[in-house]
């Protein structure tokens, strides 16, 4: 007889599919229990993932006031010939600029073609930048936009378009990109040749140059600078001048300490500080009616990390003697609810202060909170013996046993099932034949009473 058959108390009257189901789920208590843990302690990896990840944000923060500092500064000049765009590694100061040339690409154009007069056929032949390009060949009869395709097809670093007044065509090319190689002329940028083919029938190209090539000169405190393009980033550390016109006279460029995006560098350490630390309280609270053994809460590892970030506010960096010495002296203030924030005036103050003690709370050395903040988070996340790495793993085999564990219950919650199943057949089985005995057992008497 198939085990899997479920005869439905056919014979009996009783309702034994419904009789098994619940013996099933009595005896499958054990596994769904065991199933809400797995999950619990899958949540509990995740959460340390989330954590993990925060923190990474929170390293790369301080790593880049460890790197570049907290200030941050912001350009002034009146001129109307440049303009500067501070990065992190600017340095404040004050320099005369005076914008000499501007760069300008090279530009070749063909002599003039009437409507409908075809290229000769030949080899064209361009150097770029001083790299030659592989020769384009032209067919006889082609026309001046077909040449403008091929030269474009060609990858050389030119644009080439033809130019129509209505009576004449030109084909004019221009270098992509500005300025001639430092070590070169002007002549290397750009230079077109070509060569006619036997026999060949057409207007040959005439190429001839428009406008040589010419690099940028900017002269800094009577220094001067001479580049390729009109964005110049390494004249000055840090900074990006954008030329804009040439010829002026020399004007003034004053780089000073911005307050306003000192506080911005700041904040996103702070904010990356708050996000670890709502993570931490959100898993280290203790929710009503909860298993403490299935979630975070009072985690030992997660309170160990809560605490040592609370001490970094309160870390002083050694060697450091002016008046900003903690992350308070620069004005960030921890809340009634332990989440920190910046106090504009009094990071105003430590700047106009002493600047360079607000960089070196940051970028010394081994001591600096950089560093502090970067090997806290290390301890936490390094692979192999991070202690959030750790606790995942051993987690993850607390939940890989539990794998196996539920696969033995299975197998035995399915053959209770199954000897159920045969249990209550075999009874349904029992109870058809012994109606049917009793039925004719019945006939039997009728008969007999029938018959007398």
């Amino acid at each position: 007889m198939d085990a899997s058959f479920r005869a439905g108390g056919l014979a009996s009257g009783m309702d034994t599919n419904a009789i098994i189901d619940q013996l099933v789920a009595l005896e499958s208590r054990p596994l769904d229990q065991l199933r809400r843990r797995q999950a619990a302690f899958r949540t509990q990896i995740s959460a340390l993932g989330d954590i993990a990840a925060s923190l990474s944000g929170l390293s790369a923060a301080a790593a880049d006031l460890g790197d570049h500092g907290v200030l941050a500064t912001q350009a002034r000049s009146t001129s109307t010939a440049f303009s500067a765009a501070p990065g992190a590694d600017a340095i404040a100061g004050s320099y005369r600029l005076a914008v000499k040339a501007l760069a300008q690409p090279a530009k070749w154009r063909s002599a003039a073609f009437a409507a409908g007069a075809g290229v000769a056929g030949g080899t064209l032949r361009l150097t770029v930048q001083g790299t030659a390009v592989a020769p384009i060949a032209v067919p006889d009869g082609a026309s001046l936009a077909d040449v403008a395709y091929a030269i474009r097809q060609s990858g050389a670093a030119v644009s080439a378009v033809v130019l129509d007044d209505g009576t004449s065509s030109w084909l004019s090319v221009t270098a992509r990109d500005t300025g001639h190689p430092l070590d070169g002329a002007p002549a290397d940028a750009l230079s077109i040749s070509f060569t006619p083919s036997a026999g060949a029938v057409g207007q040959a190209p005439g190429f001839a140059e428009l406008q040589p090539a010419r690099n940028a000169q900017v002269e800094v405190d009577g220094l001067t600078f001479t580049r390729t393009g009109n964005v110049i980033a390494d004249a000055l550390p840090g900074v990006t001048l954008t030329l804009a016109a040439a010829g002026g006279p020399a004007e003034d460029l004053v780089l000073g300490t911005d307050p306003a995006g000192t506080q911005a560098r700041l904040q996103k350490l702070v904010d990356g500080y708050n996000g670890v630390m709502r993570l931490l309280q959100r898993h280290l609270a203790v929710a009503k009616d909860s298993d403490r053994a299935t979630t975070l809460a009072g985690d030992s590892t997660l309170r160990t990390l809560q605490a040592r970030l609370q001490r970094v506010l309160v870390t002083e960096v050694p060697g450091l003697s002016s008046g900003v010495r903690t992350l308070a002296d620069l004005g960030v203030r921890t809340g009634r609810d332990g989440s920190l924030s910046v106090d504009a005036a009094t990071l105003s103050s430590a700047l106009a202060r002493d600047p360079a003690a607000a960089n070196a709370l940051f970028s010394t050395s081994g001591t600096g909170l950089a560093a502090v903040v970067k090997a806290l988070v290390a301890d936490h996340t390094r692979a192999g013996d991070g202690a959030l790495v750790l606790r995942q793993d051993g987690l993850g085999r607390t939940v890989k046993d539990l794998d196996g564990q539920a696969a033995a219950l299975q197998l035995r919650i399915d053959a209770f099932q199954q000897n159920l199943i045969r249990q209550f057949t075999a009874m349904e089985s029992t109870v058809s034949g012994l109606k049917s005995i009793g039925s004719f057992l019945a006939g039997q008497t009728t008969q007999q009473q029938k018959g007398s």
